[in-house]
């Protein structure tokens, strides 16, 4: 089976669990893309303030990305999970509307497709701004991907819970409660239970 990992919002490919994670499924003898889309600086933005313009984290430069440097890799009527984090599952919802690509199943940790309204993280709204959408087909975006797995945590310090349930909902997703797992990312260096998803798609 063919993985694709996609960080989140200032993201790093190599930050998180994203690269043990690819490091094990390798291993497994799976295929796996793990690339660094644009974002931008943390400082800088931090510095400018609510009126710093977005640059580089842009779903429009996201997408052209993703069409030039990953689109091409992917096996065509070969099984195909992704697997987002944070911000990524709502992009992937676009990349599976846009290009109608067609998965094996998708694993959403700690999904949102709407504003977080936190006045303590307003640089993670300044830079999704463009990514954000409620109004997807979710029949096609169903049929496209018709197993998934939002894994989400009850004590996020930037997603309200309310979000990646809402998400789930829309998706038909199947829901896994990480219990005080935060926001499932820096402080989860390796993640057995993504893994294991993994696993469990790669037997079927």
């Amino acid at each position: 089976m063919q993985f694709v990992i996609f960080h989140g919002a200032f993201g790093n490919k190599n930050g998180n669990w994203f690269p043990w994670l690819k490091n094990k499924l390798i291993e497994l003898k799976q295929e796996v893309i793990l690339e660094q889309f644009p974002i931008e600086n943390w400082d800088k933005v931090l510095k400018t303030g609510k009126n710093y313009q977005v640059k580089n984290q842009t779903l429009a430069n996201w997408l052209r990305f993703f069409e030039k440097n990953i689109l091409p890799k992917i096996k065509k009527n070969g099984r195909l999970c992704f697997i987002g984090h944070s911000l990524s599952p709502v992009f992937i919802l676009h990349l599976v509307d846009k290009f109608n690509l067609q998965l094996d199943s998708a694993i959403f940790v700690e999904p949102f497709m709407e504003a977080l309204k936190l006045d303590n993280v307003w640089m993670f709204d300044l830079v999704n701004a463009s990514f954000y959408k409620t109004g997807f087909d979710f029949k096609k975006l169903k049929r496209h991907i018709p197993k998934s797995y939002v894994v989400y945590s009850d004590n996020d310090e930037y997603v309200p819970i309310k979000l990646p349930l809402t998400f789930a909902e829309k998706m038909g997703s199947e829901k896994i409660l990480v219990k005080d797992g935060r926001h499932l990312g820096e402080n989860f260096p390796e993640f057995p239970l993504v893994l294991d998803l993994c696993l469990l798609r790669i037997k079927l």
